[in-house]
Parts: structure tokens; sequence; C-alpha cells
């Protein structure tokens, strides 16, 4: 089983658990600029009412995280919990392109090696300073 995760806009982000080709739980979190307090809570909850048994953080074998482009904060929470996941779990991370189909999930992990997820913001940050 893995976990997807897309984070790539301001104000939602999606978690999805897929297995043997088919998408067995899927949502869509509203979290306008609030994706580092509800991203985890999210993740868990999915796990937690999951009907099977495999759904224990132990029966996920990686973790596909949308790299970009997108917002730059919302990029940055989801590949950066994705990487500590994965370490964490010691399972491999994946990045995947914005159009990501999830039903090819397993064809991005056949490479057991373990990697870290760099975003891709697709332009310049937009960073303005306090006054």
């Amino acid at each position: 089983m893995y976990l997807y995760l897309d984070t790539t806009e301001r104000d939602s982000f999606q978690v999805s658990l897929v297995d043997k080709g088919k998408v067995l739980k899927h949502k869509t979190v509203l979290s306008v600029r609030q994706h580092s307090e509800k991203l985890l809570k999210a993740i868990n909850g999915l796990l937690q009412h999951h009907p099977y048994p495999s759904s224990k953080r132990r029966g996920i074998q990686g973790i596909a995280v949308v790299k970009g482009p997108g917002s730059f904060t919302s990029l940055r929470v989801g590949i950066t919990t994705a990487n500590a996941l994965g370490w964490a779990l010691g399972i491999a991370v994946r990045g995947v392109g914005l159009n990501f189909d999830l039903l090819k999930i397993d064809k991005v992990f056949k490479n057991k090696r373990s990697n870290i997820v760099l975003p891709e913001y697709g332009q310049p940050p937009h960073i303005t300073l306090g006054r």
C-alpha cells in the first residue's frame, strides 16, 4: 500500500491510500494556509478509518508526493512531511508530477532505494518582508 500526498494548493490538499492499482481511500482537506496543522492529522485519520489491517503505518510501502509546481509554503510542508515520514518508517519516498496517475503508483516504486524529494516551484518564490 502507498500513501499519496498533493499539497500544491494553498487552500486545500489531498491524501490517498493506493494499493494494487486501486484507490482505497481519498480525501481532500480544506486548509486555508493551514497545511502544517492539518496534514499529519489527515494522514492519521486516513489510516485509522481504513478497514484493512494493512493500513497500519507499517503497511505503507512508500510515499509519493507531488513535487510541484505549486505554492511555495504548501510544497515545503508536504514534501518535508513525506521525507520525514519516509525516513522514520524506513520506506521510499518519490516525487511525482502534478498530473500523476495514482493507478500507476506501483511503477514509481520499482527501485527500492530511498530518495529525498526536493520541491520544484516552477518560479521564484514570492516572499515579502515584514514591516
